[in-house]
C-alpha cells in the first residue's frame, strides 16, 4: 500500500470503512496492518489481514465501543482507537509480566476470557479477577505512577494493549477521551485522600504503638482487599449490550411482549380467582345453556399473533416492525397461559402444562434474541459435515 492512500485512509475513515465492508476476507486487504510478532498482533505498518485477524479486529472494536473512555466517539473512530491497540493471546495458565517503567507501562483491556492481575505495590501484590470489557492501567499509564505487574489466563483468552505514545496519540486526536479520563483519576484520588485523611487522623488520636499498627495494618488490609485498581464494564455498557443493541431487534421485543403479557394475564387471573369476580370481569356470553359461554383469553392471542404476523408481511408493516413483533409476543404470551385449557380441551386454568409450554416458549424466544448467531453457525456447521464439506 502507497503512502497516498494511507494519507487517504487517515483523511477520510469513514470511506476505508466501507471499502472494509466489502473486501472484508479478501487477500492483500490493504485497510490497515496486521503483523504478527511473537504471538502478538502488530498494527504500525500495511499487510494482508486473515479471516482469524479480522474477526479478532472485530471483536476489540465490538469490546471497545463499550468502555467508558470511548463510548463518545463514533463507529470509524473506534476503529481508529482500536488500530492503536496490541492484540495478544493466553493459553489457560499463560502468564505475562511487566517491569516498573515508563516503557513497559501498559493500558490492558481483556477482550475475551478471564485473566488474574497482580499488582506490586508498597502495600503489598494487590490482585484482581478481569472478565471481558475490564480494563486496567490506564491511569498508571496518565500520570507514569508505574508499579510491576503480572497477568495469569485462568482460560484462552484475548487481551490488548495500549502503551504511552499510543494514549497520547489518542488523546491529542480524541480529545473526548480525557472527560472519562479526569472523572476516573478524580475518582481514585477522592479515594486515597480517604485513604491518607485516616492515616492522618490516626496519629493524631495520640494511640499506643500497638494500637496504630494495629489501625494502620487494618488500612493496608483493607487496601489489599480492594485488589488491583481494575475499571469494570460499566452498568449502562451491560445495558447497551444486552438491552440496546438487542432492542433494535425484533426477537427482543417479542421476548418482551411476551413476558408482559404473561406475567398480566397471570395476576389478572389471580385477583379475578381471589376475589370473586368472574361475573363482573370474565367475557361469558349467555345463551340457551344456564351456564353461559366464557371466551378464554388465548382467543384474543390467538388474533393478535394473526394480525401481527399478516402485518409484517405487507411494506407498511415493515415500518413498525418492533411495535409488530411485541404485539405477537403479547400474543403469544396469552395463547401460552392457557395452553393446556386447548391442548386437553380442560376449562380448568391452573394446569401444570400451561406453566411448562410458557417456559419451552420463554426459551425458544431467548435463544432467538441472544444466541441465534450462535445457533445459526452451528446448523451452517452440522449441515457442511453432513454435505461432506470441509
Amino acid at each position: 500500500m502507497d503512502r497516498g492512500v494511507t494519507r487517504q485512509a487517515q483523511r477520510y475513515p469513514e470511506l476505508f470503512l466501507v471499502q472494509r465492508h466489502f473486501s472484508r476476507g479478501t487477500p492483500g486487504n490493504p485497510l490497515k496492518t496486521r503483523r504478527r510478532r511473537a504471538g502478538t498482533i502488530d498494527v504500525d505498518g500495511v499487510a494482508p489481514m486473515s479471516g482469524r485477524l479480522t474477526l479478532e479486529m472485530e471483536l476489540l472494536e465490538s469490546v471497545l465501543s463499550h468502555v467508558s473512555l470511548f463510548q463518545r466517539l463514533r463507529p470509524d473512530e473506534v476503529g481508529q482507537v482500536a488500530a492503536r491497540f496490541a492484540l495478544s493471546r493466553l493459553g489457560t495458565g499463560e502468564e505475562q509480566a511487566f517491569a516498573a517503567s515508563r516503557s513497559e507501562a501498559r493500558m490492558l483491556v481483556v477482550i475475551e476470557g478471564e485473566v488474574d492481575l497482580v499488582v506490586v505495590t508498597a502495600a503489598g501484590a494487590l490482585r484482581s479477577h478481569l472478565e471481558a470489557g475490564d480494563r486496567a492501567g490506564d491511569l498508571a499509564l496518565l500520570t507514569g505512577k508505574v508499579h510491576p505487574w503480572k497477568l495469569s489466563a485462568r482460560r484462552p483468552s484475548l487481551i490488548a494493549t495500549l502503551d504511552a505514545a499510543g494514549l497520547d496519540a489518542l488523546l491529542a486526536k480524541f480529545p473526548a477521551i480525557g472527560l472519562p479520563l479526569a472523572s476516573e483519576m478524580a475518582s481514585e484520588l477522592g479515594t486515597m485522600n480517604d485513604m491518607l485523611r485516616q492515616l492522618v487522623e490516626l496519629h493524631a488520636e495520640d494511640l499506643s504503638a500497638d494500637q496504630l499498627r494495629s489501625a494502620v495494618d487494618e488500612r493496608r488490609r483493607a487496601i489489599g482487599r480492594r485488589g488491583a485498581r481494575v475499571t469494570r464494564l460499566s452498568a449502562r455498557a451491560l445495558f447497551n449490550r444486552l438491552v440496546v443493541e438487542r432492542g433494535s431487534e425484533p426477537p427482543f421485543w417479542m421476548l418482551m411482549g411476551f413476558i408482559v403479557s404473561l406475567g398480566i394475564a397471570r395476576t389478572v387471573v389471580a385477583l379475578i380467582l381471589k376475589y370473586g369476580l368472574e361475573k363482573q370481569l370474565f367475557a361469558l356470553v349467555p345463551g340457551n345453556d344456564p351456564n353461559p359461554m366464557h371466551v378464554h383469553h388465548f382467543n384474543y392471542g390467538l388474533v393478535l399473533v394473526g394480525a401481527a404476523g399478516l402485518a409484517a408481511l405487507f411494506p407498511f408493516g415493515r415500518r413498525a416492525l418492533r411495535f409488530l413483533a411485541f404485539a405477537f409476543g403479547f400474543g403469544c404470551g396469552l395463547v401460552f397461559d392457557e395452553f393446556a385449557i386447548f391442548w386437553n380441551l380442560n376449562p380448568e386454568y391452573a394446569q401444570s402444562l400451561s406453566l411448562f409450554a410458557a417456559g419451552a416458549m420463554a426459551a425458544v424466544l431467548l435463544q432467538l434474541t441472544y444466541f441465534r448467531s450462535y445457533w445459526a453457525r452451528l446448523a451452517r456447521r452440522a449441515w457442511f459435515q453432513l454435505r461432506g464439506a470441509r
